[in-house]
């Protein structure tokens, strides 16, 4: 296959043939991220993981409505696990980079900061066994599941009736309109509402990604350029509603005492 799927896709390039192409490229990435997980502990690879996931989700959102309902909900449920098990090392690894290390590095004599960063480095090794233990088994059962759909899906799903030009325009809309009703909640209903946003946003922009080369081409830029801008901005937030949950778990504070809690360092 080619290392990039998105060079093979045309605008007359049916639906199903372009998912085969972009899933089975996803499920690559995310195998190579696994190898790399399990081969060492570097924060990066599992950064990449979760990243890969996103991609291959914005792919069978984008695909979803071709593919049969069973199907689209397995890969959905599987998808999500395989991000899900990654998740709580990834919060350790962003605490301990983006909060506790340039707290350290203003008081590098502080006490109570190396305490605090010696347990998140123990309760981040037990999420990463965990996470292990998840991964291997999604690693050896789920992933040859999902080649096996890959391999009979352009005969259940493509009718002829479609090309991808049309059909990617149309969703990338539909992603364009959801991001704008999150925008819109998430101005009055706070920070599940924000993260909400931040996740639309990603899609549309992964989408983008994945179908670049049937999209009009200065038009998806720009719209890419804002969506990686305010993508920042959104992570911000978020990261730091984590920070505050990890220091005071760190801490031993109780969880009805959390709202009240000192603010990350």
């Amino acid at each position: 296959m080619n290392a990039d799927p998105t060079a093979r896709l045309r605008g007359k390039t049916r639906p199903a043939a372009a998912f085969a192409a972009l899933g089975e490229a996803g499920l690559q990435r995310i195998e190579d991220s696994l190898a790399a997980l399990f081969g060492r502990d570097e924060a990066e690879d599992v950064h990449a993981l979760r990243v890969a996931v996103r991609h291959l989700r914005a792919v069978l959102w984008i695909f979803g409505p071709l593919l049969p309902r069973g199907i689209a909900e397995r890969w959905k449920e599987d998808l999500h696990g395989l991000a899900d098990a990654a998740g709580e090392v990834r919060d350790w690894d962003v605490f301990l980079a983006e909060t506790m290390q340039p707290a350290l590095d203003r008081q590098p004599g502080d006490a109570v900061l190396h305490a605090v960063i010696d347990t998140a480095r123990a309760r981040r090794q037990i999420a990463r066994e965990t996470m292990l233990a998840r991964l291997g088994q999604y690693r050896h059962d789920t992933l040859p599941t999902l080649h096996r759909d890959l391999a009979h899906l352009p005969v259940h799903t493509d009718d002829g009736s479609d090309t991808l030009g049309p059909f990617a325009r149309s969703r990338v809309r539909k992603a364009r309109k959801t991001l704008r009703q999150r925008k819109r909640r998430a101005r009055q209903d706070g920070l599940r509402a924000v993260h909400r946003q931040r996740i639309a946003g990603k899609r549309l922009r992964y989408a983008i990604e994945a179908l670049g080369p049937v999209l009009p081409e200065q038009k998806a830029k720009r719209l890419h350029r804002k969506l990686v801008k305010g993508q920042g901005k959104l992570g911000s937030v978020v990261d730091d509603s984590v920070a505050r949950r990890l220091m005071a778990e760190c801490l031993d504070v109780p969880p009805e005492e959390q709202d009240s809690a000192p603010a990350a360092a």
